[in-house]
């Protein structure tokens, strides 16, 4: 007899295979309670099909995400994504004649140059990620290029994205922690929507300030600040991640299917049916969650008003009630609807981006590389529970060398420059410091100005033309960590977070949603 059915979303190791899981579930669990969470979840395709497809029965007004529901979430009006009608009919048609198949295919050619910058550095050695080279870069710069987003900045979005979904191993999201994150990403946008509207361009923060709308109230009018930067938001969000999986499940998906990899290799016009395949097959958003609207009966159980059901895409795709041999890969399948992309009014509004990008980057992989094994010992899947996917996904271009035990090496360590000499005799952190962050886009000069009053540290840091608090102040032997609520050029919490060494403080300093950079401060 086998043992009862447990599924757990939060459980990294199931995360690593949970199609056997998937395939119990349907069979005999296929309404599943989840009493420690307190969830349902459906897996059969038909289920989660009807599901999506009932606006009223089944709400997106606390989000798609089983944290947010349960905390009972409230998102502004313009994340549509989360929201009924008639708040997501109003936002979703203005973005349906933003985002459309024709703009996202005129964008092909430089989609192209995006991946050639990404692989053609790698031509003549023996070894790639899949992620690192390319899945980490030509998405987001392929969604920040539409939306207007300076190139300078672009890796910082993505660090933002990253940080925003990402969560501790075995635990839910960290609902305050996420809402903060997503303040400092807000501040961010508002600085490109300002410098946009001086200068406008063809691209779509530039329609999303000009556009009109009738809004939910069914006022005709244009869209605020706020509005098209939680629209942003979204967009880079979504537009970031969705791809960076799909091109990590194709390379791994593929390296375990060298004869059709070779098939696609030797014929590119069979790409797009194996993007298809590759989306049923490894969705990269393996569920998603709607709150129940009143008292229903599915399966011979009820479900009470106010319950959160999980739709296990990722189990639906599978479903061999819809598709023959669902556990198999096969790029010659009979090609049918698959749920990665969802269904009803929430059909994802990027998805003609998605595959575009997905068979762009297929075809330009396999010009260069028609052969690769992936370096699975080496490969990190990531830790979150709202996408699947991966971190890093190594892989052998070509033959793989014989012996070979390791992945990508990492690179060598540059030989340390010598750190400034501490000065002699005890040194107090009173009194003035030149601080120096080393940011994107060269040296950060700042001044820090400490005083003490007991135990408690108190001061101002000056730099770019403002002078502001510090906050949060903390010594703890001689490690050292503030808080610096930057005003100019944008506004965003940086935290510093070093050590003493003498007269020399250095260590990192987290820009909010732009990364960690780092910092050396002496005393002046």
């Amino acid at each position: 007899m086998s043992a009862a059915i447990s599924w757990d979303p939060y459980n990294a190791d199931l995360a690593k295979d949970p199609y056997p899981t998937y395939k119990r579930l349907r069979e005999e669990s296929p309404l599943y309670y989840n009493a420690e969470h307190d969830f349902y979840a459906i897996s059969r395709f038909a289920d989660v099909e009807s599901t999506l497809r009932d606006k009223d029965l089944f709400s997106s007004a606390h989000g798609d995400i089983l944290e947010f529901i349960k905390a009972r979430s409230v998102m502004p009006d313009s994340v549509f994504i989360h929201q009924d009608p008639p708040k997501h009919t109003a936002y979703r048609a203005l973005m349906q004649r933003i985002i459309t198949p024709k703009r996202m295919h005129a964008v092909e050619q430089d989609i192209r140059k995006l991946c050639a910058r990404s692989l053609d550095p790698l031509i003549g050695g023996d070894r790639l990620d899949f992620i690192a080279n390319l899945g980490a870069e030509m998405p987001m710069r392929a969604v920040s290029m539409l939306l207007g987003i300076p190139e300078k900045d672009q890796e910082a979005i993505r660090q933002s994205v990253d940080d925003r979904i990402r969560t501790e191993a075995g635990k839910p999201i960290d609902i305050a922690a996420q809402q903060q994150l997503q303040q400092e990403a807000l501040s961010g946008f508002d600085e490109y929507i300002a410098w946009r509207e001086k200068n406008p361009s063809d691209d779509m923060m530039t329609e999303l300030l000009q556009s009109e709308f009738k809004d939910p109230q069914g006022v005709t009018r244009k869209l605020t600040r706020e509005e098209i930067s939680n629209i942003v938001n979204v967009v880079a969000g979504a537009g970031n991640e969705t791809t960076n999986r799909l091109i990590g499940w194709m390379g791994k998906t593929l390296s375990q299917h060298p004869d059709q990899r070779r098939e696609v290799a030797r014929n590119l016009a069979l790409v797009p049916q194996t993007v298809e395949e590759v989306l049923r097959f490894e969705p990269p958003g393996p569920f998603v969650a709607r709150e129940v609207m009143r008292d229903i009966e599915l399966h011979g159980r009820k479900v009470p008003k106010g319950a959160v059901m999980l739709m296990l895409v990722a189990a639906a795709n599978r479903d061999e009630s819809r598709f023959v041999n669902g556990d198999s890969f096969n790029i010659h399948r009979e090609a049918r609807p698959h749920m990665t992309f969802g269904q009803g009014i929430h059909v994802c509004i990027g998805a003609p981006l998605a595959r575009l990008e997905g068979r762009v980057a297929l075809e330009e992989i396999l010009k260069r590389f028609p052969d690769w094994e992936v370096d699975l010992d080496n490969a990190v899947l990531s830790s979150t529970s709202t996408v699947r996917g991966w971190d890093s996904l190594p892989a052998w271009i070509g033959s793989r060398p014989k012996n070979a035990t390791v992945s990508i090496p990492k690179p060598a360590a540059a030989e340390a420059a010598p750190a400034p000499a501490a000065a002699s005799g005890e040194v107090t952190l009173e009194g003035t410091w030149n601080v120096v962050v080393k940011g994107p886009t060269g040296p950060q000069p700042a001044t820090l100005v400490l005083e003490k009053s007991g135990d408690t540290y108190t001061g101002s840091q000056s730099g770019q033309g403002s002078t502001t608090p510090i906050a949060d102040f903390k010594l703890t032997g001689n490690k050292v960590y503030w808080v610096n609520h930057v005003t100019k050029p944008m506004k965003i919490k940086v935290e510093f977070t070093g050590e003493l060494n003498g007269n020399v403080l250095s260590g990192k300093a987290k820009a909010g949603f732009m990364g960690s950079y780092p910092f050396t401060a002496t005393k002046a």
